[in-house]
């Protein structure tokens, strides 16, 4: 990837690759192999165009290089001279959970939501999650845009279960063998709520822990 990014630097500026300059990615940084046919692509997302990003839609991912000081002036030679103060810090990256698309506060977060990408880490703002798993089932708190890190204070746990629904209990055994049966809800729950259910066949009140949508394991 460096090496095409800077071709990508080199011809921008009508210069020499040699002569351009990238910082190194953090080492705990594994940049994998683009596999879409356009390979990578590059562009500079800041007015300063002292920073490069790389983004690759198979898989998906996204870094950012910072271009040395001498091969910035050189790209923006028109652009004011004053630099953001964290520039020199926009070498480093930090992956975070990011929403592919815009979604609204209250709406349930699925897998199919949600992207990790990597942000300059001076920019990444407080609070923000870098594990999709800790966004999964949860609920938005207030309109999110997409492409921006989600934060910790933007996430609530869904309700997963409602009232007078009937959702899936599983009673694990040992052995790896388990019981599956369907019953009725007596309380909503969130995920890793304990709730009463209630077997509509026997009438009998039982426990159970909420894991999913419509979905709790016996206790």
């Amino acid at each position: 990837m460096r090496s095409s990014a800077r071709n990508w630097v080199a011809e921008q500026r009508g210069t020499r690759p040699e002569s351009v300059q990238l910082s190194e990615l953090d080492g705990r940084l594994q940049v994998p192999t683009c596999k879409d046919s356009r390979g990578w692509q590059y562009d500079f997302p800041f007015a300063h165009q002292d920073t490069l990003r790389a983004r690759c839609v198979a898989p998906v991912a996204q870094f950012y290089l910072r271009v040395n000081k001498s091969d910035a002036k050189a790209l923006t030679s028109a652009a004011p001279s004053a630099r953001t103060p964290d520039a020199q810090n926009l070498g480093a990256s930090q992956a975070v959970v990011v929403l592919r698309e815009g979604l609204l506060r209250g709406t349930r977060l699925t897998q199919e939501n949600l992207e990790v990408t990597h942000w300059p880490a001076a920019k990444v703002p407080q609070q923000s999650i870098d594990n999709i798993n800790n966004a999964i089932d949860a609920e938005l708190t207030r309109d999110v845009l997409a492409g921006k890190p989600i934060r910790s204070t933007d996430l609530r746990p869904a309700l997963l279960v409602k009232r007078g629904q009937t959702v899936t209990l599983t009673i694990r055994q040992a052995g790896g063998f388990a019981v599956v049966a369907q019953v009725e809800a007596l309380q909503d729950g969130r995920k890793d709520d304990s709730i009463r259910l209630k077997n509509r066949e026997s009438s009998r009140i039982l426990t159970g822990k909420v894991v999913g949508l419509n979905s709790v394991e016996g206790q």
